[in-house]
């Protein structure tokens, strides 16, 4: 697989200002994880490349292993380190030129749309090059409100793609954004299931109302018409995916809740022909929220068994508490008795150790006693050093 070249990631940039043109996109500011003691993405963006900078031996043996698991028995911690970088890069994404996109492709000027786009991605940009990939947005509807969104102040799906620049090795990572606005709070908070709108998605079973609509609710356009994040997910990734290229899917916090549910609906619909052609590879979800009711985690596991060359991990740091919602109270378990999927893996100052799939599903702790420190991208860092890797 040959690098992506400039003129494809241009086209590709030119496709999401003709979206961005019909979506009226509000002024936003630049944000990093939502946290009084976050770091600004300037910070936040430095802080990565030092972790690349002290792991070669990691990214290489990730990248030699196309950043795949040999085994459902353990993930490779190389690669949870890998995609561990790539989930928190998604947070680098600069609002403000999204916004300043969205008003140069409402204008007609696209060139002027695609040079914000790229602005965009100004931080993103090097930490990919440090990973040796290329990184190209898929779908991006961080400041808009689905249709139904609670208090019509929700958001939609950001997501990109960590294109590997080897051709010896080849693999795809997709990316999806974490909770960084107060608009992906509300996203977040709105967890009482629903029966999927669409026939089929998540094999039926009631899925977190917010996630369920960031990803594939409909979103009005400019024009009368509206747009499905995961449809627009699907139709760039096919724009720049290669046959021989391993396929992984990673976010952390809402991201990973968000890749959880993309990754169930690749699984779920291989057969057709607009997925057959991806090679799948791994699920690794950091710091996710539980997603849905049963059947979902079942039908996922089946697909993910002993043997298939695709597994799913899900990486728990310490006692992060949002590992363990929704439902947010113990007392709410029998009536939205959500599941996570299979793979989870709990990273403490001891060394990594599994847990127990489920069901039952660990009850939420009180709030009292919540440790929301666990839940920082830094502190997984710290706790992934203290695994076995290169």
């Amino acid at each position: 697989m040959a690098p992506l070249s400039q003129k494809h990631i241009n086209d590709i940039r030119l496709v999401h200002a003709r979206q961005l043109a019909k979506l009226d996109v509000l002024p936003a500011k630049d944000t990093a994880p939502a946290d009084d003691s976050s770091p600004t993405p300037e910070e936040l963006q430095g802080i990565i490349l030092g972790w690349i900078a002290a792991n070669p031996a990691a990214v290489k043996a990730a990248k030699e292993a196309q950043c795949a698991s040999a085994s459902r028995d353990s993930p490779n911690w190389d690669v949870v380190f890998f995609t561990l970088v790539e989930s928190i890069t998604m947070y680098l994404r600069k609002s403000s030129e999204v916004a300043k996109a969205a008003l140069a492709a409402r204008e007609g000027d696209h060139d002027r749309a695609v040079a914000h786009i790229q602005a965009s991605q100004e931080l993103i940009d090097p930490v990919a090059k440090a990973l040796g990939c290329t990184f190209v947005q898929l779908c991006d509807f961080a400041e808009q409100n689905p249709e139904g969104g609670l208090l019509g102040s929700a958001s939609g799906t950001y997501a990109g793609l960590f294109v590997s620049n080897d051709s010896d090795k080849p693999f795809m990572g997709v990316g999806f954004k974490g909770s960084s606005s107060d608009r992906d709070t509300i996203t977040d908070l709105d967890w009482r299931p629903i029966v999927p709108l669409q026939p089929d998605i998540a094999w039926g079973a009631s899925t977190h109302r917010g996630f369920y609509l960031a990803l594939f609710g409909q979103f009005a356009a400019g024009d009368g018409t509206s747009q499905v994040p995961f449809d627009v997910l699907v139709e760039q990734l096919s724009s720049v995916y290669h046959s021989d290229s391993k396929l992984h899917f990673t976010g952390h916090s809402l991201g990973g809740g968000l890749c959880t549910l993309a990754y169930g609906e690749f699984l779920r619909r291989q057969s057709e022909a607009a997925f057959a052609k991806y090679l799948f590879g791994d699920l690794y979800a950091l710091a996710a929220p539980r997603t849905s009711l049963l059947p979902f985690a079942d039908k996922v596991n089946e697909l993910c068994q002993a043997g298939g060359g695709r597994y799913t991990f899900r990486i728990v740091n310490k006692e992060d508490p949002v590992t363990t919602i929704p439902p947010p109270l113990a007392s709410e378990l029998v009536q939205y008795p959500f599941v996570h999927v299979g793979g989870g893996w709990k990273m403490t100052d001891n060394g990594p150790e599994k847990l127990a799939d489920e069901p039952p599903p660990v009850p939420p702790a009180p709030i009292s006693d919540m440790v929301f420190e666990d839940h920082d991208p830094r502190g997984y860092y710290a706790s992934w050093q203290k695994t076995p890797h290169s």
